[in-house]
């Protein structure tokens, strides 16, 4: 946030700080939620919930109307696809080991036991891919002087190199930790217990497969 902060000369506030970090941990508990009621064991079951409930490009989109950013929804797609990708490729295996291994850790506390890996990841996912969005307009920001981001082999060059130079293992420490924090404070069981649908709000019973006010998929 400093980094962008800079890069934007204080346009960034405090207040849209505080409003960003909210959104990134509330899309976060969406997925690992979202996870709960499709455990099917693996990243790759995480990987496939993200890609096709657009959890990833959603978070963006919401990042993009704090920061007052004008980007196609296909544009949004394309970013969140490269950086998924990237991610999965740079830091795939190394993201279950140390989930798992904190999880492991933390088995003598019993209400930690009963949590699956690729729930855990499936927060972390998010909380990640937020960061590297955030890395990404702050190096376009520097560049360009402006948000201003294209479907192009370019920004996907630029996005394997943020991700690449990013210190994954740091990154994972943090969403592990919020993943903790936002469990700990019962958030995490009020959004799995008053269900609302990610992409427009609605509040929903958790059966539904889509939302029955903007069409999103749900599971």
């Amino acid at each position: 946030f400093k980094e962008l902060q800079d890069a934007s000369k204080g346009a960034l506030t405090g207040t849209k700080i505080e409003s960003i970090s909210g959104i990134i941990n509330k899309y976060a508990i969406y997925s690992a939620v979202a996870q709960m009621a499709s455990l099917a064991g693996g990243i790759g079951s995480v990987v496939a919930l993200l890609t096709q409930t657009g959890l990833i490009w959603t978070t963006y989109v919401k990042i993009n109307k704090e920061l007052g950013v004008s980007m196609s929804e296909n544009t949004m797609k394309f970013i969140g696809s490269a950086v998924l990708t990237n991610l999965i490729a740079n830091a795939g295996i190394y993201l279950v080991a140390m989930v798992t291994a904190w999880l492991i850790g933390m088995i003598p506390v019993l209400n930690f036991a009963a949590i699956a890996v690729e729930v855990v990841i499936a927060y972390v996912l998010i909380y990640a891919s937020a960061l590297i969005y955030l890395k990404l307009l702050t190096e376009v920001m520097r560049a360009k002087g402006s948000y201003e981001l294209e479907e192009s082999e370019d920004t996907k060059d630029l996005i394997k190199k943020i991700v690449k130079d990013t210190d994954i293992k740091g990154v994972v420490k943090e969403g592990r930790d919020a993943f903790k924090e936002a469990k700990d404070s019962g958030e995490l069981e009020r959004i799995k217990n008053d269900p609302e649908c990610y992409n427009c709000g609605k509040k929903m019973t958790g059966t539904e497969n889509f939302c029955s006010s903007c069409g999103a998929k749900l599971k």
